[in-house]
């Protein structure tokens, strides 16, 4: 079952680009947004969004 709430939002330059990249916080493992289902990005954005505003 995917948690949102495992992974922390990160950005770091990646061959001169920017990109978002999440680190799970029980491995340290890090993973690109882009490897995600939709499902799950949106899942992600959400968590995010949540985390922002309090």
């Amino acid at each position: 079952m995917f948690n949102p709430k495992e992974w922390t939002k990160q950005l770091k330059y990646i061959q001169g680009v920017v990109r978002t990249i999440y680190i799970n916080e029980h491995t340290g493992l890090p993973k690109l947004s882009s490897t995600f289902t939709k499902e799950q990005q949106k899942a992600l954005e959400r968590e995010d969004r949540k985390l922002s505003l309090s």
